[in-house]
Order: C-alpha cells, then structure tokens, then sequence
C-alpha cells in the first residue's frame, strides 16, 4: 500500500464556553485595579471562561467528541491520540501531569490499544501535534490522528487578578487569556496539491525568560510571567524572515496566500506583526486578509488556530481550496509556520454546524452526527 503524499485537516472540532466576561468586568475584579486601559492596550473585549466543576479535559473532551460527529472516520479508526494541552487543570484545585491527559481521553472516548501521548510546547503545542501526526501518518505509522487541547486558563487570570499590585506587572498578560477546548482529526492525502505542505519550527531559547510560568509564590495556583514588550519586538524581528523562508520552501510568494492565521496573542499584537511583515517583505498587505478574533476570544494559548478556522469558515472568509498561512508563536520563543492548502474541509464545516451557529455545550456529546444544517 502506498503512502499518503501530505496530510490534511479531515475535521475539527471547537468547545467554546458560554459564559463570557468582559474586560472591564476582569479589571474590575482585580484586588489593586490597574491604571491601564487593557481593552484599549489590546484590543481584547471579552473572553470565554469555563463553569464552576469544567476543567481542562472537559473542555479537550467536548472539542473531540464534536470534531468526531463531523468526521468521516469513526472513533475505532483513531490510530494516535495527542494531546497538547498546556493546562493541567483536570480536577479542582489540582494540577494532574499522571496518568497522561491523552490517556483519560481515550478511556473516555472507549478507544483501546490507540498510541497516545501528551505533547507540551506551549502555545505552539497543536501545531507541534499536528507536526508530529503529520510524521506518523506519512510514515506509515498511522492512518488517522485526534490532536486535542483543553485550555483551562482561568486559574492563571484569577492568580492575576490577586495578585497584581504595581503599575507594570509581570502578569499583565493573564488578564488577556480565555478558556476553550479545541480537536484535529488529520488524516492522509494522496495529492500534492491538498494538505500540509511545509512545516518549520525555531526555538530561541536565550529568549526563555520573556513568558513562563510558575507556581505562585504569593498566593496559590499557577501563575504566567511575561515581559510582554520585549517578547512582541524580538516575535516581529524574527517572524518575517522565516515567514519567507518557509514560503519559499512551499513555492509561494506572500501574494500567493489567501489568508494568514497567526497565533491570537491580542488585536494590537497581530496588527503590529502584519506591520512588521509588510515593512520586511515591502508590501501592503492589510489587516483584512489576517483572521482576528482575539477582541471576542482573547488568547485560549494552544487552541488560537482552531478559533481563527472556526470563525473565518463560518463568516465566509475560509473557503474549499484556500492556500493558508498559519503563524505559530509561543514562549520559548518558538517561531513556527505551516504551508496548508484546503481541499473541502471548509464546506464540509459550514454544513455541519451552520453558517454563524456557534458550538453548543451539549453537540456531539451522544458521539451522534449533527443534522444537516440545510435543513434547518
């Protein structure tokens, strides 16, 4: 049997809490409220936040079961079970690295004998899955992956919010981030002109000391430390050269890219990276063509890319066929892009949640398919 030539998104799946909390409503809940704007230093207007007893492999769940009720391949077909989520939160007040998250998803899910493992790379954790399945499928080592998160950031922002006390503070960047549960199934592509072309990764580890994270040494729980400033100049000297280098590798030029999704760190934040790419590539290439929904989203870390596909295909932007950007940061810092070419993945999405509809709580937990949005 032949190997698949590249790989491809044949679902997704996206768990987005209902409850939603303004930034005002974040500042106003800070013990020693800070003089800053943070809406208007962001462009951050709300997030989605877990309920009281949802922790992060509920989250993970909810995203596979729904990733599985649009998917062509059943859950026996799984062959790889990664999971990248950051957040450890899979009990209350209790941070679980043992048994291995993925583990839990598969005893859930009723998968038996499927290879799995828990991958951290912090926010460029589902890219690295996705990186990584993408070697086992082509390999020949499996037919059909899950990559699954469960970004339960709360806890982090709750620390923040006790804890802020001077006008710059380490924990700026808490306050930006919001919950979300998030699942690939990817699978194999016997053409060229369809899936993941090139991935590529970079790692300035000197720059380790701009974002981290730790238990707290003041309260409890964990805590996020991020010298915000300096982490976005050094992201904007670095990612245009190896946007370009890894387009080259694709064969394409910037024009040649229908839409960029880069990681969802704030509005400001991608405004200033499309800037910084421009001035590099001497172009103008505007905002429109970036996916942004960190202003109704904040930064859910691992599962940014999955929102930014969610809204752009049901609003109509991503569409059957669209060559894609993916712009991949992390604390590290990592530096990463993926080259993407969509085959119907799109269409195929609108259909089974409808244009605009958001995801439920309650989708796909039966492991049902969901009905057939024309018919709504």
């Amino acid at each position: 049997m032949s190997l698949p030539v590249t790989t491809k998104i044949e679902s997704l799946g996206l768990y987005i809490p209902e409850k939603t909390l303004t930034t005002e409503e974040v500042m106003a809940g800070c013990a020693h409220r800070p003089r800053w704007d943070l809406e208007r230093i962001t462009g951050i207007h709300q997030r989605h936040v877990a309920d009281e007893g949802e922790y992060a492999i509920d989250l993970a769940l909810k995203a596979a079961r729904r990733a599985l009720s649009m998917s062509r391949h059943s859950a026996d077909e799984i062959d790889c079970v990664i999971c990248t989520s950051i957040s450890k939160y899979n009990r209350h007040e209790a941070v679980i690295y043992e048994p291995a998250t993925s583990a839990l998803i598969c005893r859930e899910l009723g998968l038996k004998g499927t290879r799995n493992f828990d991958l951290i790379n912090a926010c460029a954790g589902m890219m690295t899955g996705i990186f990584t399945a993408d070697a086992y499928i082509r390999s020949g080592k499996a037919k059909c992956a899950l990559v699954v998160s469960g970004e339960l950031n709360t806890p982090i922002f709750r620390a923040a919010q006790r804890e802020i006390r001077l006008p710059i503070d380490g924990q700026f960047a808490s306050l930006t981030i919001g919950d979300c549960g998030a699942a690939y199934i990817i699978d194999g592509s016997d053409t060229k002109d369809v899936g993941f072309h090139q991935f590529d990764f970079v790692t300035g580890a000197r720059h380790s000391d701009l974002c981290w994270s730790t238990p707290s040494w003041r309260t409890h729980g964990g805590v996020l430390l991020t010298r915000a400033r300096e982490f976005q100049i050094i992201g904007n000297d670095n990612f245009p050269r190896y946007s370009k280098r890894i387009l080259a590798k694709t064969g394409w030029t910037l024009e040649d890219v229908d839409r960029g999704i880069p990681h969802q760190i704030s509005v400001r934040g991608i405004h200033k990276s499309r800037k910084a790419m421009d001035r590099f590539f001497g172009c103008n290439v505007g905002d429109e063509r970036y996916a942004c929904v960190a202003d109704r989203y904040g930064n859910t870390s691992t599962t940014t890319h999955a929102v930014g596909f969610h809204e752009e295909i049901l609003a109509g932007r991503i569409n059957d066929g669209m060559r894609i950007l993916l712009i991949i940061g992390a604390s590290g810092i990592v530096v990463g892009h993926a080259t993407l070419t969509l085959d119907d993945f799109p269409s195929r999405y609108r259909k089974a949640f409808g244009a605009g509809e958001k995801p439920s709580p309650d989708d796909g937990e039966s492991g049902e398919k969901p009905a057939d949005a024309a018919a709504k």
